[in-house]
Order: structure tokens, then sequence, then C-alpha cells
């Protein structure tokens, strides 16, 4: 088992008990935090930005890259739609 926790306008917190996107995570935890795009790594408006867990979460792939490459995202920032929590982690929104 293991905690994601949401910290933002409406902050919040998942029990997973096994490997969850960050998406999902989200909806578990009442969090309501923004997919334009269906969850699809298309319009980054699901950004995150890493502040616990790093270390728990999954490699970015090909499709993640790009967005936050465009975006020009920090290197501690993720899309919640395409990043696993594999333990505890915790993020900002």
């Amino acid at each position: 088992m293991h905690t994601v926790r949401f910290n933002g306008k409406t902050p919040g917190t998942a029990e997973c008990d096994r490997e969850t996107a960050l998406l999902a995570a989200s909806a578990k935890a009442e969090v309501p935090l923004p997919h334009r795009c269906g969850g699809h790594a298309r319009c980054g408006t699901c950004l995150v930005t890493v502040v616990e867990g790093g270390e728990h979460l999954s490699e970015k792939g090909a499709a993640e890259s790009r967005v936050l490459l465009a975006l020009k995202a920090n290197s501690d920032q993720r899309l919640a739609c395409q990043t696993w929590a594999r333990g505890d982690v915790s993020v900002n929104y």
C-alpha cells in the first residue's frame, strides 16, 4: 500500500494498493486535476510538480517527454496522466 498526496487548491490523498497513474489517484482522492485531452499526453493540463517520492515514479516515456519539452517544464514536473506511482509520492498542482 502506498500514498499519493496532492497539494493545491483542493488537497487530497489517495491510498493505492498497486501501481497507479497520478491522474487516476487524483480522481480517487477527489482532487479536480485538469486533463483536457482525456489523459492522452496531448495537452499538458495535468502538469504536476513532484515534491517527494520521485524515485517511486515511472520513467518518462516518449509522449510525456515531448509534451514536457514543449511546455518547457522543469525537471521535477511530470504529466499526471503518464506518470505511475509505485510508492509514496507527494505532488503540487
